[in-house]
């Protein structure tokens, strides 16, 4: 079987010239750009397309499914990815214009989209295509899903939530899911692979006051914008409060060993030192995203003039729910706290997804290929503060195997998801399609 880095770059680089931004409107997708990736796809991979169906769900989701002989009784597996990407910001500040997927002379492609997640379609697609040349048949069902709205984390239209009502009326179900996020990465000289079993909620809220409004010259004593800034002041004064949860402790000791200072005695024994991870979770920023619901002010908005006193001053404020809490316990928090005048409105949010096993046939597969491909390396169960599509399918995962993991191992010179210049260096792209021709090989042996 013959890896060919340019071939995979030539396929990576046509993706991203595809410039497929989501919206959180849904009626201003451009499902042109997404068909146009469509097309990008069928010309790409002509073997997975003759070898597996294919079906549009929604405006312009992916479903792929390869049937299989049937000889493994483990139920299919479903790999997941998003076809759209965040805008691109100010095309001034990249090196190379976003969308031109440029290579420059040490290898590193530039462009919107290469890392987060183009690059797990195209590393999925090229291990298929490399499969289905070399003879491959699965003995199990083999499904893959793309959405287009992953990067606004859900609301109306979310292509997850239509792709997951669309297998749940088929009565699908599967062995594991896996998704974006996590893989490997060289940490002070030690080979480190991150699987991410578990991730957080997520909030937007709007908060409000709402006054007669009048000309700025007779202001009352505490207009609505200001009493929303005393509602801010609040929010930040009064969080919610840490919590040790099992994932995290986890999480804690695995990464001890590559930390150093106090944090690295703290986290080899989380529970025994647990007092003083409070104290810190009051002022350092991971513990405090790793052991607490967090509520940011986000946007703000008053009056359209300067000299005019706001009739409706407004928050939005973004949370990210600890495993375990929910919207409801987020909303008593914020009644609780919420000085009088002020009201709130959920805008779009879920509760986070049920917490994966790391006892799983799917986990030790995962760290078998791993370990043979990068001997010595130590694994970190960690938990994402961020979100993914995959949450939408652990309602459809009943052995609890919902995996973010990517096959890449990062380097200093791949990163800027969400950020301009987003680059990957594509060195790493050949080991990423190794570790999904292993997986599809393996699985459900």
């Amino acid at each position: 079987m013959k890896y060919d880095k340019d071939l995979f770059v030539k396929h990576l680089q046509a993706m991203v010239r595809v410039p497929t931004v989501s919206s959180a409107d849904p009626e201003k997708t451009r499902v042109e750009d997404f068909l146009q990736l469509h097309k990008v796809l069928e010309e790409s991979y002509p073997l997975v397309h003759k070898t597996m169906t294919r079906e549009v769900i929604g405006k312009c989701a992916l479903l792929y499914h390869w049937k299989g002989t049937g000889k493994s009784n483990a139920l299919p597996l479903l790999m997941t990815a998003h076809q759209d990407v965040v805008p691109e910001g100010d095309w001034s500040m990249w090196k190379y214009p976003p969308f031109e997927a440029h290579v420059d002379e040490n290898g590193i492609l530039w462009g919107r989209g290469c890392t987060d997640s183009k690059n797990n379609i195209q590393g999925y697609m090229d291990a298929l295509e490399l499969l289905i040349a070399d003879g491959f048949v699965p003995d199990y069902d083999l499904y893959f899903a793309f959405g287009y709205n992953e990067e606004i984390m859900g609301g109306p239209g979310a292509a997850g939530q239509i792709l997951q009502d669309e297998l749940k009326a088929r009565g699908i179900e599967f062995g594991m899911a896996i998704d974006e996020c996590g893989g490997v990465a060289e940490v002070d000289g030690k080979l480190v692979a991150t699987i991410i079993p578990c991730e957080k909620g997520y909030a937007d809220y709007e908060f409000y006051v709402e006054e007669p409004g009048g000309h700025s010259a007779f202001p009352p004593v505490h207009t609505a914008l200001g009493k929303l800034g005393y509602a801010i002041w609040t929010l930040e004064n009064n969080r919610m409060e840490p919590i040790l949860i099992e994932p995290v402790i986890r999480e804690m000791k695995a990464r001890a060993p590559f930390m150093t200072g106090e944090l690295a005695e703290l986290f080899k024994d989380p529970e025994a030192n647990w007092p003083r991870l409070k104290e810190l979770a009051e002022t350092d920023k991971l513990v405090n995203q790793m052991v607490r619901t967090t509520t940011a002010a986000t946007m703000a908005s008053g009056s359209a003039q300067a000299n005019i006193l706001p009739e409706r001053a407004s928050i939005i404020t973004n949370s990210r729910i600890l495993p375990g809490q929910t919207l409801e316990d987020l909303e008593a928090h914020f009644a609780k706290v919420m000085p009088e005048g002020v009201k709130f409105r959920l805008v779009k949010g879920h509760n986070p997804p049920p917490i994966s096993s790391i006892d799983t046939s799917g986990y030790e597969l995962i760290v078998k290929i791993i370990s043979e491909m990068y001997p010595g390396v130590t694994f970190i169960p960690s938990m994402l503060a961020g979100g993914t599509d995959s949450r939408y399918y652990s309602c459809l995962t009943p052995t609890k195997s919902v995996y973010r993991f990517t096959g890449l191992m990062s380097d200093a010179n791949t990163g800027g998801a969400h950020a301009v210049n987003e680059h990957i260096n594509t060195e790493i792209m050949v080991n990423n399609v190794k570790f999904y021709v292993e997986l599809f090989k393996n699985y459900g042996k």
